[in-house]
């Protein structure tokens, strides 16, 4: 016989319709299968239907769709519904002041749910949460920009860029970014994450002006190896040259915002934190947004940081 608990297919069925239809006893079928009698005796007696063999005279046979359809609908009966238990409620919420997301929350620090399931309760008040407490409420779609025929780039063109960086082969190829924290002309922060590992470096920085970007970026490649940058076409960017080779920066098409992708989308992490219209921060709550980010898992590591990734873990 076969392993216990091993549950029978729509194609056992049909061949147990096939040769109770041909006469086989019940236990020459489960003999075929490679069953107990007693299992295929029991699914004979789930699947019957009264079927008229001829005019006027009716009798119980086996159909394997409907064996099928008791069989499923009996299944579905059985599924234990998930419970949100204090405890659990109280994990995911922790996870969910540390800015992590439900799936996260599963595939990274163990929550004993589905990211559906933790969604749900979150729509459905279960966790006492409302939309404004979502990482990403759903936004109305704009209608993207198109840049002038006659635009040239800062420099050269992604177009450009080598394949090894496009393909994401090495650490160090970095794209850049401004995050503006208020529509006031005041700090904002500088960052620059690496296409490969993921690694965000985060500064705060006076004003988004060329100057401020430069004078960031000069103490930055002193502590990091910076191969590549990748920037937008913003005029704080237009003099990256006067501090890194010019041969190695690569401007974006404009209203081109994939085009920088794993800049865009580190970006939304740090607007868990500092969310738009933020009017003041700190050096010190920036370089914890900076360790943070840099210890949040990532879908596109498996899983594992960007610290982790970059220690070999």
């Amino acid at each position: 016989y076969t392993t216990k608990g091993k549950h029978l297919t729509i194609h056992d069925r049909r061949y147990i319709e096939r040769w109770n239809k041909e006469g086989k006893s019940n236990r020459e079928i489960a003999r075929l299968l490679g069953r107990a009698p007693q299992t295929i005796n029991n699914e004979i007696k789930r699947g019957q239907v009264l079927q008229q063999v001829r005019k006027g005279f009716f009798k119980y046979v086996y159909s394997a769709d409907v064996a099928q359809a008791n069989y499923e609908k009996n299944r579905k009966r059985s599924v234990k519904k998930l419970i949100l238990t204090k405890k659990m409620k109280d994990k995911i919420l922790h996870y969910h002041h540390q800015n992590y997301s439900p799936e996260m929350m599963v595939k990274a620090k163990n929550i004993e749910a589905g990211v559906t399931t933790i969604y749900y309760w979150i729509h459905n008040g279960h966790l006492g949460l409302t939309r404004k407490d979502m990482l990403y409420p759903r936004r109305r779609k704009t209608i993207g920009k198109q840049a002038s025929p006659n635009f040239k780039p800062a420099g050269r063109s992604i177009e450009e860029r080598p394949e090894e960086i496009n393909l994401r082969l090495e650490n160090g190829n970095y794209e850049i970014d401004t995050v503006v924290l208020s529509k006031a002309k005041n700090k904002c922060l500088l960052v620059m994450t690496d296409r490969r590992s993921r690694h965000q470096i985060i500064r705060l920085i006076p004003d988004k002006t060329a100057q401020s970007v430069n004078q960031a970026l000069k103490q930055i490649l002193k502590e990091h190896q910076i191969l590549s940058i990748t920037a937008d076409n913003g005029g704080e960017f237009n003099q990256l040259s006067a501090v890194f080779p010019e041969e190695h920066i690569y401007y974006a098409h404009p209203y081109s915002s994939w085009e920088r992708g794993t800049n865009e989308n580190h970006n939304r992490l740090i607007r868990r934190w500092l969310p738009k219209g933020t009017k003041e921060t700190t050096p010190k709550e920036v370089a914890f947004i900076e360790i943070w980010t840099n210890n949040y898992p990532k879908k596109c590591l498996d899983y594992k940081s960007p610290k982790e990734f970059l220690n070999g873990g």
